[in-house]
């Protein structure tokens, strides 16, 4: 009887065994890097079982897309699917970072430590040290499966492998291309295709901009779960939403007479009791996620950091970080994107000229008010003239215009250039009394460079030669390369550097200080008496979202035919950061310096006697 019994319990299939499972059992969170070291609960993120649990071997999901926001125990859920496939289904495995350097700082601060002080982990990949085992930084063995870790940057890292089990990870931080290859997503995707259904990719990433965010495609192509939890009070479920003034549930808050914050509750949206935040572990113990189309095979997950366990990120901190961030739109774009985890729409964004003409201001053209600290200059060549804009800065990066101009003349003739000469050495009276002189001018490229380049070679004072880059999020202003060759062809060694400019990103950065209804940081000042067609120069362009492949992009547009304004605005911001604005800490030193500098002309500086290395602030 016995052996029969043994024979039945041998033939039943294995019991499903998930990778919430795994973790509750194997997992240890490592003291390095871990905000609560120790044995992994699953108890303690507890909408993160379902998520874990669709990436086992078992489920028949093999495609799962989170769209989250920050401290919610996310980043964890990688790690232990990763553990659970190389302890319980080897095989084929590929992480992809935005970058090479995160893919190494993953590697090294997260899954190191995570496999060392995990036992069944420990046991089958051996330390890095041990060269033949095949550990190395970024790439691990174990027995039946090989992890492969890259930075979307580097497609060639997976080039020709076959891959079962994918994870993209922070994926609207990929780049949109890489060079003719595509979308290194796409790329990754396609190394999963020989194991058909057996394949799993997970894709997580806190969203970005609305229409462009690539989180938010797979979000909305699958079956949209949201996480729902119980008012303690009425008991029906619901999720958790920001809400807002006007609605009659989400997040509510109090005030005293000093502007703290005393007191937050939530606002249950059936019974409208106020809902202490002491309750949400047994609200989130309690709570499920629910499908909005739940026919669809694609899985997608949304979660706030509402949901974010106590002694985390409370609702206290999160309105605070709201009242903090609601008077600036690149602020308040951070927040909405990684505390509500919803993406920013900023389509077809386009400031309004009548009203930027109508909050001018009462202080001169060529004078630069008390608060102007120090001042740059954007200037950009034509045909037949030099475009140029005069901007100073204050405190917070807060801007005033000086002047606007154009230098008519053929800019293969020298006269015209005497002209741009005479204009940047020239002095700008100031509303102390004195006199500023401007520190930096960005000149562009993109018309007769070898022309710029010859001018910006030896100036007295900072000119810089630019080139505009469209590349979606690249920095706005990027570390430089030599460009000057001799007769021979040879480069000199201290001649005109150029340094690239993101013009996508300096646009969005402009276009959201633009759109301030008060002064305060960022804020962009103008002066009565400037005409018409700066303004509308200025809102000339709007963003907009078009398709290449298939694949949302949001593009800038021109709305009307001169958009010179808007280009040079964007050249004397990046003057700005090359003058070492980013590093500011005393605006008054900055300002008592060049104040000081505008007793006396610029002298004419000497050849340099080497390349700068690096962009170094200059106060």
């Amino acid at each position: 009887m016995d052996f029969i019994q043994a024979i039945r319990e041998g033939i039943q299939p294995a019991p499903e065994y998930t990778v919430s499972q795994w973790a509750d059992a194997n997992r240890i969170l490592p003291s390095e890097g871990s905000v609560e070291p120790g044995r992994y609960r699953t108890s303690r993120t507890p909408y993160c079982a379902e998520i874990m649990d669709a990436l086992s071997v078992y489920s028949e999901v093999d495609d799962v897309s989170v769209m989250k926001a920050t401290q919610l125990g996310l980043t964890e859920l990688g790690n232990n699917w990763f553990g659970y496939i190389v302890d319980t289904e080897p095989g084929p495995f590929l992480m992809v970072f935005p970058t090479d350097k995160l893919a190494v700082d993953h590697s090294t601060g997260k899954l190191a430590p995570t496999i060392e002080e995990t036992p069944v982990l420990s046991k089958k990949i051996a330390p890095r040290k041990i060269k033949t085992t095949g550990n190395a930084m970024l790439r691990k063995k174990f027995p039946g499966g090989i992890l492969f870790i890259s930075g979307a940057n580097s497609p060639a890292n997976y080039r020709n492998k076959s891959i079962r089990y994918l994870m993209l990870d922070d994926l609207d931080g990929f780049p949109q291309t890489v060079g003719s290859e595509g979308d290194p997503a796409d790329l990754a995707e396609k190394r999963t295709d020989s194991y058909s259904a057996r394949k799993k990719i997970f894709r997580n990433s806190t969203p970005t901009v609305k229409g462009i965010s690539k989180i938010e495609k797979f979000f909305n192509a699958s079956d949209q779960r949201r996480y729902y939890v119980p008012c303690p009070f009425c008991g029906k479920f619901q999720t958790l939403d920001w809400g807002g003034k006007s609605f009659k549930r989400g997040i509510k808050f109090k005030r005293n007479d000093a502007g703290e914050v005393v007191a937050v509750w939530y606002e249950c949206r059936f019974c409208h009791e106020a809902i202490d935040e002491s309750h949400k572990p047994e609200m989130l113990k309690r709570g499920q996620w629910r499908a909005k189309y739940p026919h669809r095979k694609k899985r997608g997950y949304h979660i706030s950091s509402l949901y974010s366990p106590i002694g985390w990120v409370s609702w206290e901190q999160i309105v605070n970080e709201f009242l903090d961030a609601k008077d600036s739109p690149e602020r308040l774009q951070v927040w909405t994107n990684t505390r509500l985890a919803d993406v920013w729409d900023e389509e077809g964004s386009q400031p309004d000229w009548v009203v930027l003409k109508n909050r001018a201001e009462a202080y001169p053209v060529l004078t630069a008010p008390d608060s102007v600290c120090f001042l740059t200059a954007g200037v950009d060549v034509q045909a037949n003239r030099l475009p140029v804009v005069v901007r100073g800065w204050g405190e917070a990066e807060q801007s005033w215009l000086v002047l606007h101009t154009e230098l008519y003349g053929d800019p293969n003739r020298p006269e015209v250039w005497d002209a741009l000469d005479a204009l940047l050495q020239q002095g700008y009276k100031h509303a102390s009394g004195n006199v500023l002189y401007i520190t930096t001018a960005a000149i562009d490229t993109g018309y007769l460079s070898q022309v710029v380049y010859n001018f910006c070679r030896f100036r007295p004072i900072n000119t810089i030669a630019i080139k505009g880059s469209s590349i979606q999020n690249k920095p706005v202003l990027n570390r430089p390369s030599l460009v000057d060759v001799d007769w021979q062809g040879e480069t000199i060694k201290d001649g005109c550097q150029l340094w690239t400019v993101g013009v996508d990103t300096a646009k969005s950065q402009i276009y959201s200080r633009l759109g301030m209804q008060k002064p305060g940081p960022g804020f962009y000042h103008f002066p009565f008496g400037i005409d018409d067609e700066y303004y509308l120069q200025f809102t000339a362009e709007k963003k907009v979202t078009k398709y290449r492949n298939g694949f949302p992009i949001m593009e800038w547009v021109k709305v009307r035919e001169r958009n010179d304004v808007l280009d040079l605005e964007v050249y004397a911001y990046a003057a700005a950061l090359r003058a070492g604005m980013a590093t500011i800490t005393d605006w008054q030193a900055v300002r008592q310096k060049q104040l000081g500098n505008g007793t006396a002309k610029a002298e004419a500086r000497p050849r340099p006697k080497r390349k700068p290395k690096t962009a170094k602030p200059r106060w």
